[in-house]
């Protein structure tokens, strides 16, 4: 049985306990921050609105495009792993922390469990799909703001013009750079919980060590990904 149970395949999402692992971190690190990823997205736009249109004088259509380029270029992945850091990274550690100064993980191996694809597999997919679907909303949300602060009524039209302004490949190229993001975020958080110590001091300190390891990661391979 714990051979078995060590080798992975797809059958492996079909195992109930898989499943509701990735919904919980699903549920935790998606939807439980949609408020927090709107409020931003809505501020972010409020903000370069006041900044290029209001301040500079730019033209409102330009003011979205720039907008609009940014956001899925860099802003909405960056700011997206930032709130995920914030929220889900040191909750991640912490928990897995804490499994291991229990022995429960040493638990799941003697039950022929494998940890890998009970605790880290659903967690690791879990925050990058998350991750993929909060920028998408950030983005959006800002988007939104500006061109009703910019348009008003007419919103909508600018919106529908930014379609032909916005190539297909920057968000594609941003959604990439956020999937990367999360699962380096969800896979510092999952080595840090894992690696702690077997005393109770370890699991604050796990979670602190997970939110500045995936701080400092996320920052340099934004500018890897900019220089590259």
């Amino acid at each position: 049985m714990p051979a078995a149970a060590s080798r992975f395949s797809l059958r492996t999402w079909y195992r109930t306990p898989v499943r509701r692992a990735l919904a919980r971190q699903l549920y935790f690190s998606g939807l439980e921050s949609l408020w927090l990823v709107l409020l931003i997205g809505i501020a972010v736009g409020a903000i370069i609105v006041s900044q290029l249109h209001f301040g500079i004088g730019q033209s409102g259509s330009e003011t979205l495009r720039l907008m609009a380029g940014l956001l899925f270029g860099e802003l909405a992945p960056l700011l997206t792993a930032l709130i995920l850091i914030a929220r889900s990274s040191s909750a991640m550690a912490s928990e897995l922390a804490a499994m291991r100064v229990n022995n429960e993980i040493w638990m799941l191996t003697q039950f022929g469990i494998n940890p890998v694809h009970y605790l880290l597999l659903p967690r690791v997919t879990g925050m990058l799909v998350a991750s993929v679907l909060l920028a998408i909303y950030l983005a959006v949300a800002a988007l939104v703001a500006g061109a009703l602060l910019v348009s008003g009524p007419n919103a909508l039209g600018e919106l529908a013009r930014l379609g032909d302004a916005l190539s297909l490949s920057t968000v594609v190229m941003g959604l990439l750079k956020t999937a990367l993001f999360g699962f380096v975020v969800a896979l510092i958080a999952c080595r840090t919980g894992i690696r702690a110590g077997g005393a109770m001091t370890e699991i604050p300190r796990a979670a602190s060590r997970a939110v500045v390891s995936s701080l400092l990661t996320v920052f340099v391979l934004d500018a890897l990904w900019a220089l590259l």
